[in-house]
């Protein structure tokens, strides 16, 4: 569901950059809008800018790492966030691990910078009396939240983000036949349970204490999730996984001669 790359609309935004081809779909701006609708339109411009710049950040992350092996992927941006289509198109387990983590990295590192580099500088500065614009602190507040409550989601457990992804691969090496089946067993819990919290956590009782809920789009969003794992765990005990989702390689007749690590 969230793998695949959306149809082509007239509204996309292209263009090319870094070598790299990015297609914004018209979904991306009104789901980036809903997640932080308020009703200051400058603030709501503002938090759209901030989950595009980051989210792309976060894409280019996987289209770099991913090119470093061989592999070019372009760019697309929509509904529940972003895709870097073909950098993972590789036959090493390892190499693909380092594309799905490069993602979040780039994340935690611009979080690192903000948040150790510019924050202390800039309260240095507000202590010797200096003032800035009320936009462009809501801006670092912003893109400090984003890059890493985001990043730390994504690397869940949960498939089919980066974190599951991760996970699937490893599972699917050390536990060959079985290891998809438990990588999905996994992500429908850790979703589930991510999905009961933030609900929970909506209505002034959370479970997991400290852990950032981020309401009902949170419930909403790993609810859809754990459904989803669940219809394709049922799915692999009908049908094998390889069958229904192929990977790339799998096609490759030279692919005995490549190591998987």
């Amino acid at each position: 569901m969230f793998l695949l790359e959306p149809e082509r609309t007239q509204f996309d935004l292209r263009w090319r950059m870094l070598g790299t081809d990015i297609r914004v779909h018209p979904m991306f701006w009104l789901v980036s809008a809903i997640l932080g609708w308020t009703t200051d339109l400058s603030v709501l411009a503002l938090w759209v800018g901030c989950v595009f710049v980051s989210i792309l950040l976060h894409e280019f992350g996987h289209v770099f790492a991913g090119r470093l092996f061989g592999a070019e992927g372009h760019i697309v941006l929509y509904s529940f966030g972003g895709l870097a289509v073909g950098s993972s198109n590789l036959a090493s387990r390892w190499q693909r691990i380092v594309v799905y983590f490069a993602g979040p990295f780039v994340q935690l590192v611009l979080f690192a910078v903000l948040y150790w580099g510019l924050f202390p500088y800039l309260i240095y500065r507000a202590e010797e009396g200096a003032r800035f614009p009320r936009l462009f602190v809501e801006a670092l507040d912003m893109l400090v939240e984003i890059n890493l409550y985001w990043a730390l989601l994504n690397l869940l457990p949960v498939w089919p983000l980066d974190g599951g992804q991760i996970t699937r691969t490893i599972l699917d090496a050390f536990m060959p036949g079985r290891g998809i089946r438990v990588a999905l067993g996994i992500s429908m819990f850790v979703a589930g349970l991510m999905a009961v919290n933030a609900l929970a956590a909506h209505y002034g009782h959370s479970l997991i204490p400290h852990l950032p809920t981020g309401g009902l789009y949170t419930a909403f969003l790993f609810g859809l999730l754990a459904f989803s794992n669940f219809q394709e765990l049922q799915q692999t005990t009908s049908k094998p996984w390889r069958e229904e989702y192929p990977e790339p390689w799998e096609r490759d007749a030279d692919d005995w001669k490549r190591s998987r690590w």
